[in-house]
């Protein structure tokens, strides 16, 4: 079930109603029972991967509670080896085997890979890193081991954000499933502000911009340079619009319940250097890599080499959390090889803004920073989208070959009309990011406004939603882009 889905807005309600309702353990059973039925609604299997790696994590938990010394290591270990075997089994068999079969080609080795179409649960790679966290705490002594299996059950499923996050850590979220918030019209207020501005961005600008980055992806050859880098900084734009858009839903949803999940986009795009993009930019996972494999790692402290090699594991490692394809791999290290290159060449880049008479904080040296993170990124979102290693290269060669123009404008997905509501919709975009990032959220402005003003805002919005949002067949929207990871 998508939050977009015709279904949703008549779970959500009735869901909420009873959560606000019922009282104590009954609100939480209730809330887990409804969490299960929405994973199931895309399958009994989905459900039985998400209760198993459920049922794993409480009994590990209360085993690594009680071990002490070699035992609570091996058992931390064979822990981690069966929640990540079981998204390699699924996600990354096939392509492990693919790429086998191919290095033993290449040594005169004959070996067929056979052809597998396993299932990927859904929401497998978030839950799953949501209980390694866990484990990982229990392990540490920075958290008890949970005695109630339902609660740990409600913190793994919890729907706003089981099937794409934002990953949760177990302190933040436990204690708001056993203290509920009381019902309050402002939160609710808040939350479906929230969750349709989250709209707006997916189903106006995301899904419009995926027409044309779609269009012009499938054959670059056949488009202009400018074509295909337009394409480029469209995709940008459009995974930002997509993922942040679920991100807002799934916390304007969390909100009206008096739940509060951790912001997991800040405004990536106006970040100064590839590092800060990563700081802004899917926070919860980020922030995941940080704590449970980039410092455990050594991090900083063993050594400028030490600190790259371990950047380069960590955006590796994420690269293939996305994808089980070399291109994923090859964008997260690009990733990780950009701030290894900024580390190292930034004495010789502040010498140069000096010895050009840039400061660091002026308004120009910003602009510029943000400027070049935007296209470095843009550049690595290439091998993201392309889906393949060799086609990325086909796009990369599209834009440096051929003529500038090829096609009319209404070739590459939309016509003129669309165009001018994909730019006001940017531009409504910029100027709110623009508020973000300097003055704060403009949901506390908002909400400062009289209220007729903010009826009228409102309901502009969702007008825009309504009749400029593009639907599929039936009304419905596409998947949101990283329903797929």
């Amino acid at each position: 079930m998508s939050f977009l889905s015709p279904g949703f807005f008549l779970f959500f309600p009735l869901v909420t109603l009873v959560w606000f309702l019922l009282p104590g353990t009954a609100r939480r059973l209730w809330l887990l029972c409804a969490s299960w039925w929405f994973l199931l609604c895309a399958g009994p299997e989905h459900l039985f991967s998400l209760i198993a790696a459920t049922t794993l994590t409480y009994c590990g938990a209360q085993l690594l509670d009680k071990a002490e010394g070699r035992r609570r290591k091996l058992a931390l270990a064979a822990l981690l080896t069966v929640l990540f075997g079981a998204l390699f089994l699924v996600k990354y068999l096939a392509f492990a085997l693919d790429l086998l079969e191919r290095v033993l080609t290449t040594t005169g080795l004959a070996f067929s890979s056979p052809a597998l179409d396993l299932l990927l649960p859904a929401g497998l790679s978030f839950y799953l890193f949501m209980a390694a966290g866990y484990l990982i705490d229990v392990y540490r002594r920075d958290r008890p081991a949970e005695e109630s299996y339902l609660d740990l059950a409600l913190f793994l499923s919890c729907f706003p954000y089981l099937l794409s996050g934002p990953i949760g850590r177990a302190g933040g979220l436990l204690p708001q499933f056993r203290r509920p918030a009381p019902f309050s019209w402002e939160q609710l207020r808040r939350g479906l502000l929230r969750f349709l501005w989250g709209a707006f961005k997916k189903l106006v600008i995301a899904d419009r911009l995926g027409l044309l980055v779609s269009t012009v992806y499938a054959a670059p050859e056949t488009f202009g340079r400018i074509q295909v880098v337009a394409a480029a900084l469209a995709f940008s734009i459009q995974i930002y619009c997509d993922f942040s858009a679920y991100s807002d839903m799934a916390l304007g949803c969390a909100q009206v319940m008096g739940l509060h999940l951790m912001e997991n986009f800040h405004t990536p795009y106006f970040s100064r250097s590839i590092g800060e993009f990563w700081r802004r930019w899917h926070i919860s996972l980020s922030s995941w890599f940080r704590d449970y494999l980039y410092i455990p790692l050594g991090g900083s402290r063993k050594g400028r080499r030490r600190k790259y090699l371990n950047l380069l594991i960590v955006f590796a490692v994420s690269g293939l959390w996305h994808g089980a394809a070399l291109s994923f791999v090859v964008w997260g290290l690009l990733n990780g090889l950009y701030q290894v290159v900024g580390g190292v060449t930034q004495r010789s880049r502040t010498r140069l803004r000096r010895r050009l008479g840039l400061a660091d904080d002026a308004p120009l040296t910003a602009l510029l920073q943000v400027g070049i993170t935007f296209l470095l990124s843009s550049a690595a979102w290439v091998f993201f989208k392309a889906g393949s290693f060799t086609h990325a290269l086909d796009i990369f060669r599209a834009m440096v070959t051929g003529p500038w123009l090829t096609r009319p404008l209404s070739a590459w997905g939309l016509d003129r009309a669309e165009v001018v509501v994909a730019a006001v919709a940017l531009i409504l975009l910029l100027g709110v990011d623009l508020y973000t990032a300097f003055r704060g959220s403009p949901r506390e402005k908002f909400r400062a406004l009289p209220r007729p003003i903010r009826w009228v805002l409102a309901l502009g919005l969702l007008a825009a939603v309504l009749l400029f949002g593009i639907y599929g067949t039936g009304y419905d929207p596409q998947d949101f882009i990283y329903f797929k990871f």
